[in-house]
């Protein structure tokens, strides 16, 4: 089997170099919050250049301290992209606010940044500007509405971090990025993990106290409520492991890509389109219906995911976020992936095409 994300092929590559952090971190007896939890947010600060960074338990923690940060809550409203995974929008509502979505377009799978003004009332209080299959949203738009309408910009980076646009990368843009670490993200981690980025030294405190039921430390006084989000010493490790090894693992992905491309276009099979400043992350085919050809590759020895099975949004039409629930299906494209397999990924969906063609 052809799997999506070859976990234990990239546990094989970084095991030496974690257990000799793990020994460490039981030799300094603090397993959450201590010294590699440092380490890995000052060297987040350097990849990204945003003056704090602050780990979390997971991105959904993230997003909700960052709800609770700017005091948004019930009576407010939230504008959300309609096609997502449901972490995208429960933030929303574990705050009391409102979610208000916006449709994708049918190209790239991102939110329509033509459809926002209209849907900013007096009680709009932020966007969030989630960046789809390792794109980025209309940064540029989106930046300028959010300091017309005096709403918080929050990029949902989970997706598109690392990748740019108009020569601005994704994790410089934003009042606040919430990022996320999965087996299956562009910076991955060996379980799940968030953090926030944020140049703004007042939300930085706010949100050290909030991660940690509103005390920052076992000895500092409570101020707010808040949620058991610190993250543990392990996580930390990972990440570390995994950053040194980044960019050649992204090179890797966009070889396969370079293969994907030049075999897809040739034989005429349709695939999500990637702009320059993708960053490799999600590698979508165009199905006729996905949730048949997902079963159709797997029974020919090839894992796809399908990104996504629903419309977040319960009522109302959204035909970009319809099109890409129906057909859309991210095919393998990690970093471990051989040669070989990436010619039997080409001949499995050439296969499947042939019979759920669009």
């Amino acid at each position: 089997m052809i799997k999506a994300h070859n976990l234990h092929r990239r546990y094989a590559e970084i095991k030496d170099q974690y257990h000799e952090y793990i020994e460490d971190v039981m030799f300094r007896g603090k397993v959450f919050n201590g010294h590699y939890t440092s380490v890995a947010e000052h060297r987040l600060q350097l990849l990204t250049g945003r003056k704090h960074a602050v780990l979390t338990s997971s991105c959904s923690i993230s997003l909700l301290i960052t709800m609770y940060a700017n005091s948004i809550g019930p009576g407010d409203e939230v504008i959300v992209t309609a096609f997502s995974c449901p972490a995208s929008e429960t933030f929303v509502h574990l705050c009391g606010a409102k979610a208000v979505f916006v449709d994708v377009d049918l190209d790239t799978g991102n939110m329509r940044s033509d459809l926002l003004e209209e849907l900013i009332t007096p009680a709009t209080r932020a966007i969030v500007a989630t960046g789809m299959f390792g794109e980025m949203h209309d940064h540029l738009y989106i930046n300028e509405l959010c300091k017309a309408h005096d709403l918080l910009y929050i990029n949902d980076a989970a997706q598109s971090m690392f990748s740019y646009q108009d020569d601005v990368t994704s994790l410089s843009t934003g009042d606040v990025v919430c990022m996320s670490f999965a087996e299956n993200k562009p910076l991955p981690s060996l379980a799940t993990g968030g953090a926030i980025l944020t140049d703004n030294t007042e939300l930085y405190y706010k949100f050290l106290h909030l991660r940690n039921h509103g005390k920052p430390g076992r000895r500092l006084p409570y101020t707010h409520f808040g949620v058991r989000g610190v993250p543990d010493e392990d996580l930390a490790v990972q990440l570390l492991c995994h950053m040194d090894r980044f960019d050649a693992w992204q090179a890797r992905r966009f070889e396969i890509a370079e293969m994907y491309d030049k075999e897809f276009n040739k034989l005429g099979i349709p695939f999500r389109p990637h702009s320059t400043g993708w960053n490799a992350h999600k590698y979508a085919v165009m199905f006729h219906d996905k949730f048949e050809a997902e079963d159709q590759l797997l029974a020919l020895g090839v894992e796809s995911e399908a990104h996504y099975p629903d419309v977040l949004a319960k009522t109302g039409h959204y035909p970009g976020a319809e099109h890409f629930v129906k057909h859309s299906l991210s095919i393998p494209i990690n970093a471990h992936l051989t040669n070989t397999e990436v010619k039997q990924i080409v001949k499995a969906v050439e296969t499947v095409w042939k019979n759920n063609s669009m």
